[in-house]
């Protein structure tokens, strides 16, 4: 049994033609979504080259007996979509009062520098020794233009290395890193 709802022949075309412009907009709506850059809006370019973004973490300090933590110096980068990740761990002997600080600093030639320093600082917390250890992480991201990559402790050259490929690259660091030197 079939039912007239009581549209007529102009007023259905006009729904129809109603439909496919909500469909169209709602398509088009979906694509922008899928690809920002499409609109003329900010696409993902990675990281800032003047000023990428890292962060840093830390524990200690604690008094340095000797003992080294294995596996605890290393640098790794790998390229993962519109940057490269470049990844820190160390473990980082000096002297008793001073802590660790860490910048990315852009250098001539696409290259940037992983520059670690020590810096005096005075603090409630006292430890009983003369050289102490901090573990220190770090994480870059850098953009895919950059080529040469530096780590540095106080200004000594520790690590440089020439990106070559897309590949995850892992560059052994000092361990401990001396900063008392």
């Amino acid at each position: 049994m079939a039912s007239n709802i009581g549209f007529d022949t102009s007023t259905a075309r006009l729904l129809s033609i109603g439909m496919a412009f909500l469909a169209g907009v709602l398509a088009g709506a979906v694509l922008l979504m899928a690809v920002p850059g499409l609109a003329g809006g900010p696409a993902d370019t990675g990281p800032d080259p003047e000023n990428p973004p890292f962060s840093t973490s830390s524990g200690g300090p604690s008094c340095f007996d000797g003992e080294v933590n294995p596996n605890a110096g290393w640098v790794h980068e790998i390229a993962v979509g519109n940057s490269y990740a470049v990844d820190l761990n160390a473990t980082i002997v000096h002297d008793a009062g001073t802590v660790v600080r860490a910048d990315v600093i852009p250098r001539s030639g696409n290259g940037y520098e992983l520059a670690l320093s020590t810096e005096s600082e005075t603090t409630d917390r006292s430890v009983d020794c003369e050289r102490v250890r901090t573990k220190f992480a770090m994480a870059a991201s850098l953009p895919t233009t950059y080529e040469e990559l530096i780590v540095t402790m106080n200004g000594r050259e520790l690590v440089r290395t020439t990106r070559e490929d897309t590949t995850g690259d892992l560059y052994p660091l000092p361990n401990p890193l001396n900063a008392t030197e």
